[in-house]
C-alpha cells in the first residue's frame, strides 16, 4: 500500500516564517533590553540600601557618629595606610568600618569591601561602585589635621544621624570606578568619598588631577556622581537611609543668573550651605567630552 505523501514547507513559506520571527525579535529586543537595564538599576538600588543598613549599624556602635573618613589618624601614620589591615586610616569601606556589619565576599588589595552589595551589575568592571559624601563624615577641616580637605567657604560638614531634613541630605551615591585593583585584574574601585573639592555632587564632566593612563585608562573623572551608569540616572542613599533613583536634571538645573552654570534643585543637599546663598551651589557646566 502506498503511503500518502507528507506535505512540507515551500521555500517561500519558510522565508515568510523566518521574516516574521526576525520582525518579532526586532520589536521585542528594545523592550527586553529596557527590562534588563531596569533590573540592573533595581539590584543596584537594593545594594546601596544594604550598604546604608551597614552605615546605620556602624552609627549605633559609635555614638551616632558616621565614619570620619580620615586619610590617617596620626601624624606618624603613612599616607596610604599600613597593610595588612590598614587600621591607621578609617575610610568607610575598610573591613573594620562599615563592612564589619555588611561584609563582602571579596576584598580589594587594601582589605576594603569589593564586590557583592558594594558593586553594581550595570558596570561589571566596578568592584566597588559607591562612594560616601565627604561632608556626611561630620569631620571638620582644617580643625582635624588629618581629614581630607574641602572648600570651607562653600561647604559645611554634618552628622547624617542628626541633621534636620535628613531625607534630603546625600549620604552615599554612585561614583566612578577609577582605581585598578591588583587582586582583581580588570576590576576597579571608586574613591572613598564624593566631593574632594566640596562641590562635586553638581558636576559630572569636571576633570581632576589624576592621570587617566595611570588609572588604567578609566580616568580622569573621580569623586563625582556617576550619571552615565544608568543612562543619565543614578541611585542615591539619603541620610535618613531611604534610597532614590534620580535623573541628573532632578539634581541640577541651569542657573537663571548665568546659563553657563548649574545650580542645585535642592532635591539632594550636598551641605548645609546649600540652603544659603545660591553662589554656594553654582558650578560650571562643563562640555561633555
Amino acid at each position: 500500500m502506498r503511503m500518502p505523501h507528507a506535505a512540507g514547507f515551500t521555500l517561500v513559506e519558510l522565508l515568510v516564517v523566518i521574516s516574521i520571527i526576525a520582525l518579532l525579535i526586532a520589536i521585542l529586543l528594545p523592550s527586553l533590553r529596557k527590562a534588563r537595564d531596569q533590573a540592573k538599576l533595581t539590584v543596584c538600588l537594593s545594594n546601596i540600601r544594604q550598604v546604608g543598613v551597614g552605615m546605620a549599624y556602624y552609627g549605633e556602635d559609635n555614638r551616632l557618629q558616621p565614619p570620619p573618613n580620615r586619610l590617617r589618624m596620626s601624624s606618624a601614620a603613612p599616607s596610604g595606610g599600613t597593610p595588612p589591615d590598614y587600621l591607621d586610616s578609617d575610610w568607610w569601606y575598610y573591613r573594620h568600618m562599615v563592612p564589619k556589619y555588611v561584609p563582602s565576599k571579596f576584598e580589594s588589595q587594601t582589605r576594603a569591601a569589593f564586590g557583592d552589595v558594594y558593586a553594581c551589575p550595570a558596570e561589571e568592571v566596578a568592584g566597588r561602585a559607591y562612594a560616601m559624601n565627604l561632608l556626611a563624615s561630620n569631620t571638620k577641616y582644617p580643625e582635624k589635621q588629618f581629614a581630607t580637605p574641602y572648600d570651607t567657604s562653600r561647604t559645611e560638614p554634618f552628622n547624617p544621624f542628626s541633621v534636620k531634613r535628613a531625607q534630603n541630605y546625600l549620604l552615599m551615591g554612585e561614583s566612578h570606578a577609577m582605581f585598578p585593583d591588583s587582586v582583581h585584574p580588570g576590576r576597579f574601585g571608586t574613591r572613598y568619598i564624593i566631593g574632594q573639592s566640596g562641590r562635586s555632587l553638581y558636576e559630572m564632566f569636571m576633570k581632576v588631577g589624576e592621570d587617566a593612563t595611570a588609572l588604567g585608562g578609566r580616568g580622569p573623572f573621580t569623586g563625582f556622581i556617576n550619571f552615565k551608569r544608568h543612562k543619565d540616572r543614578a541611585n542615591f542613599l539619603l541620610a535618613d537611609l531611604h534610597v532614590e533613583t534620580l535623573q541628573r536634571t532632578q539634581v541640577v538645573k541651569p542657573y537663571p543668573a548665568d546659563p553657563t552654570k548649574w545650580i542645585s534643585t535642592l532635591r539632594v543637599l550636598w551641605s548645609p550651605k546649600d540652603l544659603e546663598d545660591p553662589q554656594f551651589q553654582t558650578v560650571n557646566r562643563p562640555t561633555p567630552p
